[in-house]
């Protein structure tokens, strides 16, 4: 049995290419367009692995990507 795991984008990136992101990354990823955003998700979510993702639509009309990680308890 799983259960979700809610994660930020700090960890997505950290998971995606096993480092962390350097404030000159963190800067180039608040100044992307929502579109930009998603598809920055969707990208380190592949990378990743094991990321879940959907996309939901915003009280603001916008869509936005969410992601999260399952994880699994290693019971077969």
């Amino acid at each position: 049995m799983g259960r979700e795991c809610a994660i930020g984008f700090a960890d997505l990136f950290r998971l995606a290419r096993k480092r962390g992101w350097t404030a000159e990354e963190e800067r180039a990823f608040q100044s992307l367009t929502q579109p930009e955003r998603n598809a920055a998700v969707l990208e380190l979510a592949r990378e990743a692995g094991g990321i879940h993702t959907e996309d939901r639509l915003g009280t603001d009309g916008q869509v936005y990507t969410a992601f999260w990680l399952e994880e699994t308890s290693g019971d077969a």
